[in-house]
């Protein structure tokens, strides 16, 4: 995946995102005024993912040296840069030609734009202190999904084509179509350009234990969800999580949802000619009982609205990835090289990319908790990210797997006998009843978990017992390199 990741990167990271003409109108007027705050170019260029990656990557490229803290608003960067500085950036900045702009394209742009303005209001009803930075890292979210649309649309067809033809999920899709997920390749773009750490930490799936980056998805997945159509059981399982993660009801979620979305469009409605969620509150697109497709090439996230959609297409091993991933765990124990970050990276490769498991886990043991490290195969579901098993004692199954290295595969043969050792919590988390655990164990001393399976309850891709072999024999490697890690650290 490395491999690829760092070709499209290398290809895109000096790619601009075109501005939107109405952007760069509005803020010439606005500097031009001396009675402008700013405050209202920050809101005029928020509207624009484009303006505002264009703005954070010239701030930085000015001031590189003199930088003491990130960048994480609009504001900060205006306030940066300057009025005149800003003034003179304008003409700089490639345009889009709207009339001929892909529909598509200004879906995911009045998307971003929808995101964001969910994420920013629901981070206020939780009170949280920088609301803004909430937004900025939401309306960036899709920076790979633009670039790939500009650059490389017959990808984004094909990535489509796959998600329609087989019923499979946007990142299995991705992987299939391009060796990544797009989520993979936007951290690397926005490590490139500088953008925010809490967008970077925002598109890692792991990372939906830090209530933050937790809230972002949430939006993202809301805004995309809603784009299909407001009264389904995918936008309703988001607004559920919503409900949750803010502590009101679901009536209540929803109401403020329902709001906010009427707010963002409002206030975007002169940037973006693409039709905004707000009016599919009262125009459904499509009937509840009818499945969802997405037919618009850059919409590709939308398919992934619906929780209970299975996949009807199985990620196919990758043995030459799997044996590479072996070799260099192999080679790094022998030569006492390798490091807890390559380790982990390359356990994530071998199960994931080579041997076509769908989801993958590896947990860390801390403070009687097995929490997310490293996830694979779950950047569109919130609700999987969020993995985290509680042991407090408790005599469950993963008790008994902290007690000694050892494996276990979970399927029809002995479900009845493991599934009332299993926390409910950890059920409704995987919705899965065939996957395979192994206890990682550094100097006798219990580490953490691996976990693996081929998709939710339902799918058609089934695990075997050559591929039960290959993760026990490559969590047997990840132990030794564990190993050496902690001598190399202590060292």
């Amino acid at each position: 995946m490395h491999i690829l990741l760092n070709a499209w990167a290398d290809k895109l990271q000096l790619a601009k995102i075109p501005v939107l003409p109405v952007t760069v109108e509005e803020i010439n007027r606005l500097v031009l005024d001396d009675n402008t705050q700013t405050w209202q170019l920050a809101r005029a260029a928020e509207r624009d993912p484009g303006f505002c990656i264009a703005l954070l990557r010239h701030v930085h490229e000015l001031r590189k040296n003199n930088l003491r803290s990130e960048i994480n608003t609009v504001e900060k960067a205006i306030m940066l840069l300057g009025l005149s500085k800003l003034h003179a950036l304008l003409p700089t900045l490639t345009l889009l030609k709207t009339a001929s702009a892909s529909p598509q394209f200004m879906q995911i742009l009045t998307q971003s734009y929808h995101a964001a303005w969910q994420a920013r209001e629901f981070a206020r009803l939780r009170k949280d202190m920088e609301p803004d930075e909430i937004f900025l890292a939401a309306l960036l979210h899709c920076s790979g999904a633009l670039l790939l649309c500009l650059h490389a649309p017959k990808k984004m067809q094909q990535i489509i084509l796959q998600m329609q033809k087989n019923g499979i999920s946007p990142e299995e899709a991705q992987f299939i179509v391009l060796g990544f997920g797009l989520n993979h390749l936007s951290i690397v773009l926005a490590r490139a350009w500088n953008l925010p750490s809490l967008l970077r930490e925002s598109l890692k799936a792991e990372c939906a234990q830090h209530p933050r980056a937790y809230g972002i998805m949430l939006a993202v997945q809301l805004a995309r969800a809603a784009n299909q159509g407001w009264y389904h059981a995918g936008t309703n399982a988001v607004l559920e999580q919503l409900a949750e993660y803010t502590g009101y009801n679901f009536s209540q979620t929803a109401t403020f949802a329902h709001r906010f979305a009427v707010e963002a469009a409002q206030n975007a409605h002169e940037s973006y000619p693409a039709v905004p969620a707000a009016v599919h509150l009262l125009y459904p697109v499509q009937p509840e009982e009818q499945p969802l497709q997405s037919t618009e090439p850059c919409k590709l996230e939308s398919v992934a609205a619906t929780p209970a959609a299975q996949a009807a297409f199985c990620l196919a091993p990758q043995l030459h990835i799997l044996q590479r991933s072996q070799r260099a765990l192999h080679t790094g124990i022998k030569t006492g090289s390798v490091n807890f970050k390559n380790t982990v990276s390359l356990a994530m490769d071998a199960l994931h990319d080579g041997m076509g498991l769908n989801r993958v886990v590896f947990t860390l043991l801390s403070q009687q908790q097995l929490r997310a490290h490293a996830i694979a195969g779950a950047d569109n579901d919130p609700k999987f990210s969020r993995f985290k098993i509680t042991l407090n004692g408790s005599q469950n199954l993963f008790s008994s797997l902290m007690e000694k290295p050892q494996s276990l595969w979970v399927n029809a043969t002995n479900r009845a006998q493991f599934q009332p050792l299993l926390p409910e919590t950890f059920q409704n988390t995987i919705n899965c009843e065939n996957f395979f655990l192994l206890s990682l164990f550094v100097q006798g001393k219990p580490a953490g978990l691996l976990y693996a399976d081929r998709g939710r309850s339902g799918s058609p891709c089934s695990l075997d017992g050559h591929a039960y072999h290959r993760f026990k024999q490559t969590g047997r490697l990840i132990m030794q390199a564990m190993e050496i890690a902690l001598q190399q650290k202590r060292g």
